[in-house]
């Protein structure tokens, strides 16, 4: 059972308005509000467990054999305000929800999340759960309803299956093309109440945005999905989500506040929850699902006329449901009049579940009146004499006199009453990991019958305090943040003479162990050498499965991937733009390291430099006899190479044309060879020239 605490109030009367009625149940100005639910995760794969909250929501908790269980932050997938859920609740961008995976990618590997809840959940329309991105999958839902009993595919509440992309759905996330580039947001999941099935598309296609939900009609004790793959490497997403509306009001007595005083709202299925009226005797229960016929309790002074209980008040009488008003306005018997006064303990703290005797003794037949002070220290009573002296006694103190006023107009304010030897002390702290917690938690005193008793706040310290009178009680405090660990009940606490200590320490869940693994690798060019420098980047091929991971190659060409999420489908490719290499497409293992990949990339360009020209020697004529008798010796002439630069080297070396632009290739061995050319060709001409000159002379002889 979830107990609130009073707000304040300035915020209770904003909430009220200003137009309040007396005297029964009506309609406030507030407008409802609508809350998808946070989750928490912790443990390892396939041994999960996690809780839900939602605002008016029975605790939750949950257990899964799911290999992977992830708190997704709602930033990049969520339910618009145009989908079927979204209208009734608001949009869930940035809510978290579960995303999960089967046990085993294959027919038989299903996986099973349960949810518990620590009451039974609210009836028909005030809450609803989503079943998201279920395409090459399905999911199978169970329940138990109150009592244990299985629910049927009725009391499950299919509402409808839609699809929450944002081109059907305005305001939704942006979807990726379905496979075979099919416009996204097409595929719907199809319902199967015989079996209570979910099931994705017929081609078990790996689509985007197909979603269903469902309202439960009745109150649920658990829920299970029990979860399948069809094909590739599906997942599944899960929200939480309900509506809520408040119920508040003002206790008098004669027109006079009452502080203190216990109100309890119950639910049909039972549930209650309990606060106390402020100085101003007002209360708010501002978180109530939004059901029908709760019943408003509150504790009456004694003695007084007026209506303690109002059934039949309804949160569900409006689409999305209507805040309430419920005051309880007490009154004297005519010609009598009332008394509203304080007990403290010693140091001045209000003494609460103290009993009061108040007696006239000017008239010793008169039956004296007994109660009990309220939380806040608070006793109060009617039908007393008006303007007479009364006595009032606390515990072993002697009595203390008080005057009443005059019959018919507010009861007159009366001094505290100190009774220290009739008030013992429960006091202690709220920390969380050792620290105290905020100053505002709620702290409640329960005595042996279950009755809240005293109802308090911690301080800045993390400190609480109750003055009671002795007794066996219960304290009760609430989780400082979801999935904190520690009791939030004490019970069987006896109050002694002295300070009685009853602390609460919580501790913050552990961190679940993020399971990650690495996905190694080489890359080389086409031409089979290491490609150093290169950027190789792995993309998840499903939105919700985290982001690109991106590693470098070594001068090796090798590269790790690390970080990656466990048995998830990525694209790796190596390079870009028009150096990028054909992508793969990988499942990562469940723990440890990945095959290793072989990666190609294109060779790298390297221009081809402009070859020197083969060097033309000149032609020297053949030589002709002339008529002279006398022989006539004609010079050779040395040949002339042809037209050209000297090329330079890489180093940067000058030639006649200047150097070579470096290309990342070696030149040097170009430059010898062509040196080499250059020789044997002018060996070539010389031997030549010298043989034409031998023959000239042979024939001149």
């Amino acid at each position: 059972m979830r107990r609130w605490r009073m707000m304040t109030a300035g915020l209770t009367g904003i909430v009220l308005g200003a137009g309040l009625a007396l005297g029964g149940a009506t309609s406030a100005s507030a407008e409802p509000n609508g809350h998808w639910g946070t989750f928490t995760v912790s443990g390892a794969s396939r041994a999960y467990t996690g809780t839900m909250t939602l605002p008016g929501f029975p605790e939750t908790t949950f257990t899964s054999n799911s290999r992977q269980s992830t708190v997704i932050s709602g930033a990049s997938t969520w339910q618009g305000p145009a989908t079927a859920p979204g209208a009734v609740y608001g949009t869930s961008r940035n809510s978290t929800y579960m995303n999960q995976r089967p046990t085993t990618d294959s027919a038989t590997g299903t996986s099973t999340t349960t949810y518990r809840f620590a009451t039974p959940t609210p009836g028909a329309s005030s809450w609803s759960f989503v079943l998201g991105d279920i395409d090459a999958d399905q999911a199978t839902i169970s329940a138990t309803v109150q009592g244990g009993a299985p629910a049927t595919a009725a009391q499950l509440g299919y509402r409808s299956s839609y699809n929450s992309c944002s081109s059907v759905s305005p305001g939704g996330w942006s979807c990726p093309a379905d496979p075979g580039g099919v416009a996204a947001g097409q595929d719907v999941p199809t319902w199967d109440p015989a079996t209570r099935t979910l099931t994705g598309n017929s081609a078990a296609n790996d689509t985007a945005g197909a979603t269903a939900w469902f309202t439960p009609t009745v109150p649920l004790d658990s829920l299970t999905i029990t979860y399948q793959q069809r094909s590739g490497f599906p997942v599944y997403q899960t929200w939480f989500a309900n509506r809520t509306a408040a119920i508040s009001g003002v206790a008098t007595l004669d027109g006079t506040p009452i502080p203190g005083a216990t109100v309890t709202v119950t639910a049909l299925r039972g549930t209650s929850y309990t606060t106390t009226t402020d100085d101003e005797g007002r209360y708010v229960f501002p978180q109530l699902p939004v059901i029908n016929d709760y019943r408003v309790d509150v504790a009456a002074p004694s003695g007084a006329t007026g209506t303690a209980s109002v059934p039949g008040v309804s949160l569900n009488t409006a689409p999305g449901g209507v805040d309430r008003t419920v005051d309880f306005p007490f009154t004297s018997p005519p010609a009598t009049t009332s008394v509203i006064g304080t007990v403290t303990d010693g140091a001045g703290h209000p003494a609460a579940n103290v009993p009061v005797v108040i007696t006239d003794p000017s008239s010793p037949d008169t039956a004296p009146v007994q109660v009990v002070t309220n939380s806040d220290g608070v006793y109060a009573g009617a039908d007393l004499p008006a303007s007479t002296d009364l006595a009032v006694a606390v515990g072993d103190e002697a009595p203390t006199t008080i005057t009443t006023g005059a019959a018919g107009v507010a009861p007159v304010p009366q001094e505290p009453i100190a009774a220290p030897s009739a008030v013992n002390t429960v006091t202690g702290t709220v920390t969380i990991d050792g620290t105290s917690v905020p100053a505002g938690v709620v702290v409640e005193l329960f005595d042996a019958d279950g009755t809240l008793v005293g109802s308090t706040e911690t301080d800045a310290a993390g400190a609480y305090l109750f003055a009671a009178a002795p007794g066996t009680y219960t304290v009760r405090t609430t989780t400082p943040v979801p999935g904190a660990t520690g009791g939030v009940e004490r019970d069987a606490v006896t109050t002694t003479g002295d300070a009685t200590a009853v602390d609460f320490p919580f501790a913050t869940p552990a961190a679940p162990t993020a399971v990650v693994v690495d996905q190694p690798g080489t890359v080389t060019d086409a031409d089979g050498e290491p490609a150093a420098g290169v950027t190789v980047v792995a993309t998840p091929t499903e939105p919700d499965s985290g982001g690109p991971v991106t590693a470098t190659t070594g001068r090796d060409g090798t590269f790790d991937l690390t970080g990656l999420e466990p048995t998830t489908s990525y694209q790796v490719v190596a390079g870009t733009g028009d150096s990028a290499g054909e992508p793969q497409t990988i499942v990562t293992p469940e723990t440890g390291s990945a095959v290793p990949l072989a990666l190609v990339v294109p060779a790298a360009v390297v221009p081809t430099p402009t070859p020197t020209p083969t060097p033309t020697p000149t032609a020297t004529p053949t030589p002709t006899a002339t008529p002279s008798p006398v022989p006539t010796t004609q010079p050779t002439t040395p040949p002339t190479v042809g037209g050209g630069t000297t090329p330079s080297s890489s180093t940067g070396g000058t030639g006649a044309g200047g150097p070579l632009a470096y290309t990342g290739a070696d030149v040097l061995p170009a430059a010898l060879a062509a040196g080499v050319l250059v020789l044997l060709g002018a060996g070539l001409l010389t031997f030549r020239a010298v043989r034409n000159r031998r023959r000239t002379e042979h024939l001149q002889d």
